[in-house]
This record gives structure tokens, C-alpha cells and sequence, in this order.
């Protein structure tokens, strides 16, 4: 989702927004700024309107207008002042950068500011990374810089000590979950989801992902058989393995949504509903911290943990999974205790 004006950075990276707009205001802008922080945080969408804001014919205040011919051009990466530089492969190659040198020698298409920005640029290889310095020395008069990377501390002290840093944290979870609710997502789907990850981009494609939405239905479905004997959750998971095992990316979800809901039984239990995910599922969660004490609880959290730990390595899944809900079966349902290394 693009943004649009300086206020809207402010939602998400409230000091990346303060920090710019007054040296807008102060005519202090930095010619070279390294923009960096987590995946999803909203770097690259903030290096765009970053550079709306210097080219735009018609702005108001520090903010672009989004409407004129430049504003259009930047959305589309096709304003001739604009270059926009991705690593091709693992790298971002010598000969990228070079070609960006030679464009910026040349004589500019149209009057005004012209920007780079790169993204990963942690991905420089040493050669490329000693040609980009040459600019980042003497950028010259109307040229700026921005630097996207999620890896701060792999790039290049010498190019470090010449741009300015902005660190770009993590969004908020209730923020993410707040604009999906936004956009039509169901609050037990958003609640989810935003506890899963703060990649706002990511956050909106799994909550519209016919899969994982049947994910989090089943995740539900399993712990609500913990409290019927004619139900067994095995069988649940059974039915949908193929679908959550075919995948790493359903796999980690299924197991980490398992894990949110055991938390949310032990914060029940423990009076801390503020910190409760799955809300909609308040009469589950309270049924299933009354059957089990404290300890046990933190037992089976630290098991799935070491669990979700091990799941890089080649273990079998289905196996691991069915032990797992075995074990959590067991314990809800009979109050048999499956012994510490059982999950």
C-alpha cells in the first residue's frame, strides 16, 4: 500500500516521519539517508514518497500532491529523475552501479532534483560497494540517496559514516490489526494474523489466503475437541495434513496459531485478557484453562516452543504434529500427563 503523505509515515514509523519533515521544513534534507529495519516496516514505500516529495510540481506544504504528472511518474518508477536499483541475484553487481554513475554524469532529461534508491543494499559486493562510495563523497548539487536494508550491520562502515540513519521499527500490532479490520477482515482472522506477523504487506495476503484463513478455522476446531471425548482432535488434523504439511509456510503458521492459543489459555487462567488472540474464542479458552494448572500450561508452551524450534532441522512433521496434539489431548481430556519429552 503506498503512502501518501508524511502523516501517514507517522503511523507507522512516527519518528522516521518527525525526523524528515523538519528538516524539510529547515531546508536541511541530507543527501544521503540509509533507511533500515525489518522487512515490512515500510521502508521502500517511504523512500517513494520521499522522492514524490522532492519532485512533485504541486506540493502542499511537505507533503506531494499525488495528483501531477512527477507524482504519477514516481508511483510508476518512471520519472527520468528517479532511478531505482534492485541486486540482480545475490548481489547488486559493479556494472549497476556504474551505470547509475554514468546516468548521473550526464546532463538531467528534466529540470530538478534527481534520487537513487537502492533497495537491499547490504547485498553490495565489495567492488560495487567502493564505486558507490565515489557518489556518496561528492554527491553533487541536486542528487540525493537512500539505502534501503533489513542489515545494517553488513554494510560498509565507510558508507554508514556517510549517510544519515533511520531506523525503522517493527509496526504495532494493534496498527496492523486495526487496518485489516479496516478492510473487511474478521476479527478473529485479523487478531490472528497480526499476532503472526508485523509485515503489514504479508499481514493483509495471509488474511485473504483461502488457506491459511482455513488454518486459523482449524486451529480453533482442535482446541475446542479438546473438551469433547467423542472428538478427537488427531482425526481433525489428519483430514487437513496434506494441505498444512505441503507447505513450510502453513506448516509454521498451523504450529505458531497452536501456540497463541495455549498462551491464550494460560493468560486466561492467569487474568491477563488483554493479551488474549483469539477473542471470539473467550468460552474455549476458559474451559480449557479450568481443566489444567499453571505449571502444566508453562510445561506444555515450553514443549511446543522447542518444538517450533526444531522444525528447521528435518524432523518428521507429521509425526512431531501428532504427538503434539496427542499429548495436549490427553492432558485436556483424560488428565493423563505425557512425560517432558513427548512434544
Amino acid at each position: 500500500m503506498a503512502l501518501k503523505t508524511w502523516e501517514e509515515v507517522g503511523k507507522y514509523q512516527k519518528d522516521v516521519s518527525r525526523i524528515i519533515t523538519n528538516s524539510y521544513n529547515q531546508n536541511r534534507i541530507s543527501h544521503a539517508y540509509i533507511f533500515e529495519g525489518p522487512n515490512g516496516t515500510k521502508k521502500t514505500s517511504t523512500a517513494l514518497l520521499f522522492a514524490k516529495t522532492l519532485l512533485c510540481s504541486n506540493p502542499n506544504g511537505y507533503n506531494p500532491c499525488n495528483e501531477c504528472h512527477n507524482c504519477k511518474r514516481v508511483d510508476n518508477l518512471t520519472h527520468p529523475n528517479l532511478f531505482y536499483v534492485k541486486p540482480k541475484g545475490k548481489v547488486i553487481k559493479k556494472e549497476q552501479v556504474t551505470s547509475l554513475i554514468t546516468e548521473f554524469s550526464k546532463a538531467s532529461l528534466e529540470k530538478g532534483p534527481r534520487i537513487y534508491i537502492i533497495e537491499e543494499a547490504d547485498k553490495f559486493n565489495l567492488y560495487s560497494a567502493n564505486t558507490l562510495l565515489k557518489t556518496m563523497e561528492e554527491p553533487g548539487e541536486g542528487i540525493y540517496q537512500v539505502l534501503i536494508t533489513e542489515n545494517y550491520n553488513s554494510l560498509l562502515k565507510t558508507i554508514i559514516s556517510r549517510a544519515e540513519n533511520l531506523h525503522f521499527t517493527p509496526i504495532d500490532r494493534n496498527i496492523i490489526k486495526e487496518q485489516l479490520v479496516e478492510n473487511g477482515i474478521d476479527l478473529n482472522i485479523a487478531n490472528s494474523v497480526s499476532e503472526y506477523t508485523v509485515d503489514m504487506g504479508s499481514a493483509i495476503k495471509i488474511a485473504k489466503d483461502f488457506q491459511m484463513i482455513n488454518v486459523i478455522k482449524l486451529v480453533t476446531d482442535i482446541n475446542k475437541a479438546f473438551l469433547e471425548k467423542t472428538v478427537s482432535s488427531i482425526i481433525l488434523f489428519k483430514e487437513n495434513s496434506d494441505d498444512i504439511l505441503n507447505s513450510e509456510e502453513i506448516t509454521d503458521f498451523f504450529l505458531t496459531l497452536m501456540i497463541f492459543y495455549q498462551k491464550d489459555v494460560l493468560n486466561f487462567q492467569l487474568r491477563r485478557l488483554e493479551n488474549i488472540c483469539f477473542e471470539d474464542e473467550l468460552d474455549t479458552i476458559k474451559s480449557l484453562s479450568e481443566k489444567m494448572s499453571q505449571k502444566y500450561l508453562e510445561n506444555n508452551l515450553a514443549k511446543m516452543l522447542g518444538l517450533k524450534s526444531r522444525m528447521k532441522y528435518n524432523i518428521n512433521s507429521k509425526l512431531a504434529f501428532d504427538e503434539m496434539l496427542m499429548c495436549l489431548e490427553r492432558g485436556y481430556k483424560y488428565a493423563t500427563f505425557c512425560s517432558s519429552d513427548t512434544i
